[in-house]
């Protein structure tokens, strides 16, 4: 015959022992997720960094480079101003625009009216520039296709995507073409940018736009 005292002293020695087995499993949890995200980020870092030493991308006011966030087209129009070391000229434009979703006080109609000008990004139709959407693979690929001299080629989205995989444009990138782009992503993609022969040119991007990028 069991005593109460030794039924419930080993109810409770069970009781701990689960309660120590969920402290765990919810640190196990906690760990695995900790690193999945300093993966990622550890996995653009130095293309990342690159960029931010010549003042391409920059940190929020931590110094935290963000480089899990996704990226919007009116802040993708500033950084690529900032490939052309053309920020101060681009900050100074003015002219009309047919975009409905461009507020005119807005810190970023002047880059959109120097990327218009400069024939580098389109809105996503006449009267849409598509503010606060998010940039997809496919987007970027077509951007720095033009950037790298292929304007023709970048007007057939069969064609951006070929031309990509075969210039190892998007070499490194797992996401698909739909997919938003990451800010890390999208450092690797400008790195291999810069690293590929401007069309017809023997020529590296990085070396056309004077960047001192290694």
């Amino acid at each position: 015959m069991h005593c109460c005292f030794c039924i419930n002293l080993k109810g409770a020695t069970n009781l701990r022992r689960i309660v120590n087995s969920l402290f765990t499993l919810f640190f196990v949890i906690l760990f695995c997720l900790n690193s999945n995200v300093k993966a990622y980020t550890t996995k653009y870092y130095s293309e990342a960094k690159l960029l931010e030493k010549s003042d391409i991308i920059k940190g929020d006011t931590k110094g935290d480079l963000m480089l899990e966030e996704t990226l919007q087209r009116q802040d993708l129009v500033i950084i690529i101003a900032r490939l052309y070391s053309e920020e101060k000229r681009a900050q100074s434009m003015t002219g009309k625009l047919e975009f409905k979703d461009v507020d005119n006080k807005a810190y970023y109609r002047p880059f959109i009216i120097w990327a218009a000008e400069k024939g580098i990004m389109e809105g996503k139709s006449d009267k849409i520039f598509g503010v606060g959407d998010d940039v997809t693979v496919l987007q970027l690929e077509t951007i720095l296709l033009r950037i790298l001299g292929y304007e023709e080629e970048a007007k057939n989205s069969d064609l951006i995507v070929t031309l990509s995989d075969s210039l190892g444009l998007n070499e490194g990138i797992n996401s698909r073409n739909s997919d938003s782009i990451k800010r890390g992503e999208l450092s690797k993609m400008i790195i291999n940018a810069l690293n590929i022969e401007r069309k017809g040119s023997t020529i590296k991007l990085k070396d056309v736009l004077n960047l001192d990028i290694k």
